[in-house]
């Protein structure tokens, strides 16, 4: 990465996030109920109860796939900085 001239602090936080957000994918595809959708108090958080719907296939491939590419792309902006 930094032969690439990606900023130092790219170079070191993104190995740190791809690990973060396998892990998590990884807990989600080992949960009890893979592929269910989290449920959320909609009295307490009504955004997030709003926008549950949306996650469905949670811990799929396919969202795997559609996350990763916002994390990289997330990566790939902060190195354009």
């Amino acid at each position: 990465m930094r032969a690439a001239g990606v900023p130092d602090r790219v170079a070191a936080d993104a190995p740190m996030v791809l690990f973060g957000f396998l892990n998590g994918h990884l807990l989600a595809c080992t949960a009890d109920e893979p592929g269910a959708v989290p449920a959320f108090d909609a009295a307490a958080h009504p955004g997030m109860a709003a926008l549950a719907p949306l996650m469905e296939g949670f811990g799929s491939r396919a969202e795997f796939d559609r996350m990763l590419e916002t994390v990289l792309a997330g990566i790939r902006l902060s190195s354009a900085s």
